[in-house]
């Protein structure tokens, strides 16, 4: 201590004394080592700057491959064609419940039952037609050569009377399925013109074999059975009935109602489709 200082650095203690510095505070002391690097990404403002501070640059964003783009791009096609799929089924069911038909619907149930007493008369004229035939036949073998002529007359009389009201019959028919007040599209309308259309084949049928029947009578070369025989030289007559018939039992089938109020209805139609 003294009552001066003597260098830069003595300082003057509360009793008007100098005193010298503290040891390592001389202008020989060595610089602070510097500050270590910040452990995280500099930030854009740096509060413990000094001074305007200048903000970073935005950091960069990654850029998306080709490849991801691709799969994200496939992934959204994918979603899209499910969505698409289930509307599509969606559309179909909906589709198809608008082609079945009602139980408590009182139009279908009036084509069904035309339909079932069509059928009827078209089995009783049939099975008249061919047992009628039979007995022909069998009549004719057991006869004399002198006898034939007369029972081939007398069973060509029956067949033309027996062909010519079931023609009146099938006209009938049609007649009231014309009649009948059916929406466009519906299934009662698509009932009716299938069955329509298989009575004309009917009608077909009709109106040649009378004369079928006269040509294989006269045939004395053939040996066929008449049935073979209208086989052999028409089958269009029979094949074109039973596919009218099968279209329209199909379609029976497709668009009865849900809850299987006309499956024997049906069956009983269509037992011999």
């Amino acid at each position: 201590m003294s009552d001066v200082p003597h260098s830069p650095g003595w300082w003057q203690a509360g009793d008007g004394r100098w005193y010298p510095p503290p040891p390592g505070l001389t202008d020989e002391m060595p610089a602070r080592p510097p500050t270590p690097a910040p452990d995280h990404p500099p930030y854009a403002f740096d509060p413990t700057a000094q001074g305007p501070s200048t903000p970073l640059p935005p950091t960069p964003r990654p850029t998306r491959s080709r490849r991801s783009s691709l799969v994200i791009a496939g992934l959204a096609a994918m979603v899209v064609g499910v969505i698409i799929l289930i509307l599509g089924i969606s559309i179909a069911v909906s589709d198809h419940a608008t082609k079945t038909a009602s139980s408590s619907d009182p139009k279908y149930q009036m084509a069904v039952e035309d339909l079932l007493d069509s059928e009827l008369t078209n089995l009783v004229f049939i099975e008249t037609f061919w047992d009628s035939y039979q007995s022909f036949h069998e009549e004719w073998l057991a006869a004399t050569d002198a006898e034939r002529p007369a029972i081939a007359e007398r069973w060509f009389s029956d067949i033309d009377s027996q062909v010519a009201q079931f023609g009146v019959d099938l006209q009938q028919i049609e007649d009231d399925y014309a009649n009948r007040s059916y929406e466009d599209g519906s299934v009662p309308d698509s009932i009716r013109d299938l069955a329509m259309n298989h009575y004309k084949t009917w009608q077909a049928w009709a109106s040649q074999i009378v004369s079928i029947a006269h040509q294989w009578y006269g045939d004395r070369t053939s040996t066929l059975s008449l049935y073979g025989y209208v086989t052999e030289v028409q089958p269009g007559l029979d094949t074109n009935i039973e596919t009218t018939f099968k279209a329209l039992c199909a379609t029976l089938s497709d668009t009865q109602p849900t809850d299987g109020s006309y499956t024997q209805t049906i069956s009983d139609i269509c037992q011999n489709s």
